[in-house]
């Protein structure tokens, strides 16, 4: 294939023209991510998982240090 065409002028003007395209692609995917609705929250799922003792008065003594 002849490329004579392709002077140094026309071939930065293509790798500008990629870029350009993957900044708009990226721009809209990256837009799409952060205005799509978040799924509910389950507040039981997180509950049956945690297996710590908790108490509602908080202990005086550290146990790190004994």
């Amino acid at each position: 294939m002849n490329f004579d065409f392709l002077t140094p002028e026309i071939f930065d003007l293509l790798i500008v023209l990629v870029i350009m395209l993957g900044l708009a692609l990226a721009g809209i995917r990256l837009y799409d991510d952060l205005t799509r609705p978040l799924p509910p929250d389950e507040p039981g799922r997180y509950l049956d998982e945690d297996t710590q003792p908790h108490s509602a008065v908080p202990d005086d003594r550290d146990e790190t240090l004994a």
